[in-house]
C-alpha cells in the first residue's frame, strides 16, 4: 500500500479510532497520543494491510496492543497526578423550547457514566468501549483481543451489569 493510499485509511477511520483511543484513555491528551501512534504503527505495517479484510478491526487491535504496553505509564501518571477523564463534546445550540434544566442533568449522568466506565476493570472497559463508542461487532471485538465470542458477550454482560450497580449506587440517595 502506497502512502497515498494510507491517507485515505486515516481519512475513513480516523474518528473511529480516535474515539476508541479516547474511550481507553483518561485524558483528551493521551487519546492524541493513542491516536497518533496508532496510524505511525499502521503506517509502518501498511503492507500487511489487507483493504478487503475489516481495516476497522485491524487498527483497533493496533490500539489496543499500543494501550496494553503504555498502561503501566498511565497507572504511574494517575498515581502521581490523577486526572479527571472529560469529554470535548461539541455543543448542541439550544433553540427556545431546550430545557436548560434537562441538558444539565443530561451532561450530568453522562460524566457520571464516563467516570464509572473509567472505573471498570480493564478487560471490561475496553469490550464496552469497542461495542458503543467504536460500534466493532462482537465478532469484531473477538478478532481485536484474540478471545472466542463467548468471552466478549460475556465480558459485555458483566461490565453493564457492573455501570448498572455503579449508577444506582450514585443516584439513589
Amino acid at each position: 500500500m502506497e502512502a497515498y493510499e494510507f491517507s485515505s485509511l486515516v481519512d475513513e477511520y480516523g474518528n473511529s479510532i480516535y474515539r476508541f483511543c479516547k474511550g481507553m484513555t483518561y485524558t483528551v491528551e493521551d487519546a492524541e497520543d493513542l491516536y497518533q501512534q496508532t496510524f505511525l504503527k499502521a503506517f509502518e505495517k501498511r503492507n500487511k494491510i489487507d483493504r478487503n479484510s475489516n481495516v476497522k478491526a485491524y487498527l483497533m487491535q493496533i490500539a489496543s496492543n499500543i494501550w496494553k504496553t503504555h498502561k503501566s505509564t498511565y497507572k504511574r501518571h494517575e498515581r502521581i497526578a490523577p486526572t479527571v477523564s472529560y469529554d470535548d463534546m461539541e455543543s448542541d445550540v439550544c433553540d427556545e423550547k431546550t430545557n436548560i434544566d434537562e441538558m444539565i442533568i443530561k451532561s450530568d449522568e453522562e460524566r457520571i457514566l464516563r467516570e464509572n466506565i473509567n472505573r471498570l476493570p480493564d478487560k471490561l472497559k475496553q469490550v464496552i468501549v469497542m461495542f458503543y463508542s467504536s460500534e466493532l461487532s462482537i465478532e469484531d471485538i473477538s478478532k481485536v483481543l484474540h478471545i472466542p465470542k463467548g468471552t466478549v458477550k460475556s465480558r459485555l454482560y458483566n461490565a453493564k451489569e457492573q455501570l448498572r450497580i455503579m449508577m444506582e449506587r450514585q443516584v439513589s440517595p
